[in-house]
């Protein structure tokens, strides 16, 4: 049996060919099933003497298969061949961008982007992922290349991805379960202001900030002074944490670099591990793009043998880091590598900029084991804005 399938804009219809049986039968009986479905015997969808056949009305989203029985009286033959006839791929609908903010002047430097529903032509097919593309207007450079499966029409932007008083263009577009990918959104931009946390532009926030006493590297010089280390109160004043990047790390300088109040995370009841000194975030910019930083962070307060190096972000939950993490004998410090762009780099996309949400972490018994191992992680990016000299284009 051979198939000649025609489209309308309506609906498809398929043409079904075969050939006569040497002797002739009563007639002829074709059945069709769907992607999953056995055939039902008892309804053939045509039947008549003719050696072909022209089916109308059927889905352009549905998968179909198609046999061929000869039928004499009571008698009727085995099926022929199976032909199939598949569904049309529909192209999700492009995104709109449907956040308040677009075109918004002196925006909070942790804005929330929103796109409308998914949409699609085939009512059968689902959203499978979002890609979110936010790129620095100045020079072009893509700050963030996120992938999602749970930040599907809103995504909180991560802690220190932005900077103060810039411009930035964003863009989206959906993947559906079937495997089609919708045209980029329409680019909608926002300007930042300038964060109140940090009145003196040092990158720390004010109350965060360390007296000159502070020395949690011990080299006699205090942290507060220091070109190649940042040091910040945690949240409660608890204690301090340092994030050290000397001559031969990789990184050229730490731009910027705060402590999370563990309250404000959505999943804080869903913490599989304790963290004594809280989240740290930092913002590194390195000596070559794509490149990997290795950087020393110190504690105020020894990290217990059991202590593992947890992540927290918005896009990949919490995840156990400990795989590039070596730990000091004391506990006192400890040595991370962070790829630009790989493992560890929250921004998803090489572009000579680490963002780092970190903290050492002591595990609760009954949740420790759920947590995801982050060594291969980059924040589901997708590879380094290969889009970003087309982008505007639409």
């Amino acid at each position: 049996m051979i198939l000649f399938p025609a489209f309308s804009h309506a609906s498809r219809q398929v043409t079904l060919a075969w050939d006569a049986n040497d002797s002739k039968p009563e007639g002829y009986r074709v059945f069709s099933r769907q992607s999953g479905e056995a055939y039902n015997y008892d309804h053939p969808i045509w039947e008549g003497t003719a050696t072909t056949c022209t089916l109308i009305g059927l889905d352009d989203f549905t998968d179909y298969a198609f046999v061929v029985r000869a039928y004499d009286g009571n008698l009727e033959s085995a099926d022929s061949n199976e032909v199939r006839l598949p569904s049309l791929v529909a192209e999700p609908e492009q995104p709109e961008a449907t956040s308040s903010q677009d075109d918004a002047e002196d925006l909070f430097l942790t804005p929330v982007l929103q796109t409308a529903a998914f949409s699609s032509a085939d009512s059968n097919d689902t959203h499978l992922q979002t890609r979110w593309i936010l790129t620095r207007e100045s020079d072009g450079v893509c700050i963030m290349d996120l992938t999602s499966t749970s930040d599907l029409t809103e995504l909180d932007v991560p802690v220190l991805m932005l900077e103060d008083n810039t411009t930035y263009s964003w863009t989206v577009r959906h993947t559906s379960a079937k495997g089609s990918v919708s045209d980029w959104s329409t680019p909608s931009r926002f300007t930042t202001g300038t964060s109140a946390l940090d009145g003196d532009g040092n990158g720390i926030p004010d109350e965060q900030e360390v007296e000159t006493t502070i020395d949690l590297d011990d080299n006699g010089v205090a942290d507060a002074e220091q070109e190649d280390l940042r040091c910040v109160y945690v949240v409660d004043s608890a204690g301090q944490v340092a994030v050290s990047a000397p001559s031969g790390s990789g990184v050229s300088r730490i731009t910027a670099m705060e402590a999370t109040d563990l309250d404000t995370i959505g999943s804080v009841d869903r913490m599989p591990y304790d963290l004594p000194l809280g989240l740290v975030s930092f913002r590194l910019e390195l000596e070559h793009t794509g490149g990997i930083a290795r950087i020393r962070i110190y504690f105020s307060d020894p990290a217990p043998q059991s202590a593992r190096w947890i992540k927290y972000d918005t896009i990949n939950g919490w995840q156990d880091y400990s795989v590039h993490a070596t730990f000091a004998d004391d506990g006192l410090f400890v040595d991370l590598e962070i790829q630009d762009g790989g493992f560890g780099d929250v921004d998803g996309v090489e572009n000579g900029i680490i963002i780092d949400p970190s903290g050492y972490g002591i595990a609760n018994d009954s949740e420790a084991c759920s947590l995801t191992d982050a060594q291969s992680s980059s924040g589901g990016g997708g590879g380094g804005c290969f889009i970003s000299n087309t982008l505007w284009a639409h």
